[in-house]
């Protein structure tokens, strides 16, 4: 590094390929990152969402007449402080008279896979082993319990076990997401704990759209549809959190109560922290996927907000582990691999695509890599693997740095966006009419 410089690391301490980059002071436009409130007193924020719920009694009391309590809990993907808010969780129903005998947790990994022992005892942290904990396998129909069917003729199908308890909360935390907006509120039953059928139209509605017009926004169909069925579904609650991204992911807002309500405030919140306000597009953005981390399937969190902020024509590069490599939970990604995003549109239409929800993700990328030159920083992913989904691969992020100047011209503007998997990048120099840029 010299004074002509500028250091950027990356959040993979132990991974050699991910070494620090020096980028030319000159190209760079600036290091864009989510805000974390400082001084935040997590205790008085988590008992301030506790005694103020929004739009239902609080949990106490909306919980008295139930005699069994069921917990959905976000995965290993999520970075939820999950184990810092169940024992508030179960100071309120010990309030409303509910022995713990009688509450038990259902993991929602949607299409992800299960979590390893050692994951969930990372979640739940002191209460591991306290209480009975269910896995949900969204292909096993047998596990499944059709609810009806939504205003727009979408299926309902959701695990059984919603049915076996008279009280169902969700727990999770709310961040910017590429499909339903922002995550929390009713995503943590749809597609948390759904069948196939919602999480396929939903995850394929969304493919036609860009980042721009969903990403941050609460008010979308994908959204709307996922609470009316989770409304049928018998969802009764919500605990969700926005968190830090520093070290400890402090909790820096609390949001209790009803469903839609509650998930509404949080949103608000989720917007203030994590958005990320540019003067201007750059011509390269280089964004790692902290904390989306362990595969592709995750870590392209990246790219969908990486296109919020890289110019059309310019270069997006992707820093980012994987060490489960590129997504083996939906392997036709690799199997049918990049194509122009009109010609998987085509694909699904006639019916030669099996797995939906993949597919859908794959139409994602395609359309980044469709006006986005894509450059891959991956000592999880195969540089024949990074290729055949649409990105040009480079051994550490100087080569990708190298490789995205030579492409843009000596002169590109650099933008640097951290917490990928987090970030909601708000450009300030776009139309005021802009879908991403509206709250609500």
């Amino acid at each position: 590094m010299s004074e002509t410089t500028v250091r950027i690391d990356f959040p993979y301490p132990g991974y050699e390929k991910i070494a620090p980059v020096d980028l030319p002071k000159r190209n760079l436009m600036g290091v864009f990152s989510p805000h974390t409130p400082q001084g935040v007193n997590e205790k008085e924020v988590l008992e301030k969402g506790f005694a103020n719920p929004i739009g239902a009694p609080r949990l106490r009391a909306a919980a008295q007449s139930a005699k069994r309590v069921l917990l959905l809990i976000d995965d290993g993907t999520r970075e939820t402080p999950t184990a810092r808010i169940l024992p508030h969780v179960m100071d309120e129903l010990h309030a409303a008279g509910i022995d713990d005998k009688n509450i038990e947790l259902l993991q929602s990994p949607g299409t992800h896979r299960p979590m390893k022992p050692d994951e969930v005892k990372k979640k739940l942290g002191p209460l591991y082993g306290k209480y009975r904990v269910h896995e949900h396998h969204y292909k096993d129909k047998s596990s499944l319990h059709h609810f009806g069917t939504t205003r727009d003729g979408t299926p309902v199908t959701a695990n059984k076990l919603l049915t076996q308890f008279d009280f169902v909360v969700g727990v999770g935390s709310i961040v910017p997401h590429r499909v339903k907006g922002l995550s929390g509120g009713a995503k943590i039953a749809f597609p948390g704990v759904a069948g196939p059928e919602i999480m396929d139209r939903n995850q394929w509605e969304a493919s036609m759209h860009m980042s721009e017009t969903v990403m941050g926004i609460p008010e979308n169909p994908m959204r709307l549809r996922m609470e009316e069925a989770a409304e049928m579904a018998g969802l009764k609650y919500i605990v969700n959190v926005v968190y830090g991204v520093d070290k400890n992911h402090t909790i820096v807002g609390c949001f209790t109560g009803d469903v839609v309500k509650a998930h509404r405030e949080g949103c608000k919140c989720s917007r203030e922290v994590y958005a990320a306000h540019m003067p201007t597009r750059a011509d390269i953005v280089l964004i790692d996927s902290h904390s989306a981390d362990r595969d592709f399937w995750q870590s392209a969190k990246g790219p969908y907000a990486g296109t919020m902020a890289v110019k059309d024509g310019g270069s997006l590069i992707l820093v980012s582990p994987n060490p489960e490599g590129v997504a083996s939970n939906h392997k036709n990604l690799l199997e049918i691999g990049y194509k122009p995003h009109a010609q998987i549109v085509e694909m699904v239409q006639h019916g030669k695509v099996d797995d939906l929800v993949g597919a859908a993700i794959l139409a994602d990328v395609c359309q980044i890599v469709d006006k986005t030159d894509c450059i891959m920083v991956s000592p999880g992913v195969k540089p024949d693997e990074a290729k055949k989904i649409g990105f040009r691969y480079a051994r550490d992020a100087n080569e990708g740095v190298k490789m995205a100047l030579e492409k843009q011209g000596k002169d590109a503007s650099i933008a640097v966006l951290r917490f990928g998997g987090h970030i909601l990048p708000v450009v300030d120099d776009e139309a005021s009419d802009r879908i991403a840029d509206k709250t609500n």
